[in-house]
């Protein structure tokens, strides 16, 4: 295996590594959450940019006392963690409102030191992004972007061009990376693809940009199966792709904010900056909130013809209240096109049941060609 892929897989078990010692050498953290937070403004403020994740072993009781369960599993790790001070390195949390459950969140740890003092969570703000197509929807955003910049501490527009270049270079990079997991014979697994695109939310850029390299430079051996995109809820650790590759497919793409389409849109670098990255985060990013929902799917269905998927897997959180509603209409645009597709839906975040996804996967993979 190369060393260039082990670094990004150790990035990715241990992710707030890079961070801590950011922090210890007298750095400030600023950590966010989703996909929907600008990270070139923390960049361009001079602070270190991490986006953060639950994890399904991190189950707190304290947690589960004040959050009902019907939350979203991953929210509510991620609340028993911060609770929990898993995330104490950060000097500040930005937490997007272009999700409900998000939102929640927020006015959860506003109120967490009336009820619990002794848990001390980093200090939050609520960025209010919406994301219509609309001039007046981009004035508001953009208006929202200068808040923020404010909250960290002031922004130098030549700083916001450079840190806007810096992020660029590392999607332009993920773009490369992403001929190894949709290549024909594709020469790394999903599970890997998966780590690689959560390494660039983690690691220092120059780190990132040297494993990158090095890995495109002498890539893995090929490996075949039924080629499946997984779309549905945000998907950050690496269970259900193992599974899926485990019983003989091929996960070649991965349609959710911690997946393909993270990187798929460059910033441009020549306009105004401050209305080019509003218009970015307004309109160009993937989201559990996307509008209009047509233009989403159009972006859906190129994905799974970029990657030539043979099916489609849509895996849907036990508590999901968005994304049900798009299903038949996306199942609707596959069936139409001749691409098989499987729904997994209700599926616990904590505890899932592994046995009963494997049984369904392996009918569904038994049903597919290997693409020719």
């Amino acid at each position: 295996m190369p060393a260039s892929l082990e670094t990004l897989r150790a990035a990715y078990a241990d992710p707030y590594a890079a961070t801590r010692a950011h922090r210890a050498a007298g750095g400030k953290v600023v950590g966010y959450f989703l996909n929907s937070v600008p990270e070139e403004l923390i960049l361009a403020a001079g602070c270190f940019p991490v986006r953060l994740r639950g994890e399904p072993q991190w189950r707190s009781p304290l947690a589960e006392k004040y959050m009902e369960e019907y939350m979203d599993g991953e929210v509510r790790s991620i609340f028993g963690a911060l609770l929990e001070g898993r995330f104490d390195f950060a000097d500040l949390i930005v937490i997007p409102r272009n999700s409900e459950v998000y939102s929640q969140l927020y006015y959860f740890l506003l109120e967490m030191p009336r009820w619990e003092p002794q848990a001390r969570t980093p200090p939050v703000y609520l960025f209010d992004l919406l994301q219509t197509p609309s001039s007046a929807t981009l004035r508001y955003v953009e208006g929202r972007l200068h808040a923020l910049a404010d909250r960290l501490g002031g922004v130098d527009p030549h700083a916001l061009s450079g840190a806007i270049a810096a992020t660029n270079e590392k999607r332009s990079l993920l773009q490369q990376a992403s001929t190894l997991w949709r290549a024909a014979e594709p020469a790394i697994s999903g599970v890997d693809a998966l780590m690689t695109i959560s390494a660039a939310s983690f690691m220092r850029r120059e780190d990132f940009t040297a494993a990158v390299t090095a890995l495109l430079s002498s890539p893995p051996q090929a490996t075949r199966g039924p080629r499946i995109l997984i779309k549905g809820s945000p998907q950050a650790d690496t269970r259900f792709t193992a599974l899926i590759e485990r019983v003989g497919g091929r996960v070649v793409a991965h349609d959710h904010v911690w997946g393909d389409r993270t990187y798929e849109t460059l910033v441009p670098e020549r306009s105004e900056p401050w209305a080019t990255l509003a218009r970015h985060y307004c309109l160009d990013i993937p989201s559990p909130r996307e509008y209009p929902q047509v233009k989403a799917d159009a972006k859906f269905l190129a994905l799974a013809t970029r990657a030539r998927v043979d099916g489609v897997i849509f895996y849907h959180d036990e508590w999901d209240d968005t994304l049900g509603w798009e299903y038949p209409d996306q199942k609707k645009l596959l069936d139409d096109r001749g691409i098989a597709s499987l729904f997994l839906k209700r599926q616990p975040y904590f505890e899932p049941n592994e046995t009963e996804q494997e049984h369904a996967v392996r009918a569904f993979l038994s049903r597919l060609p290997v693409h020719a």
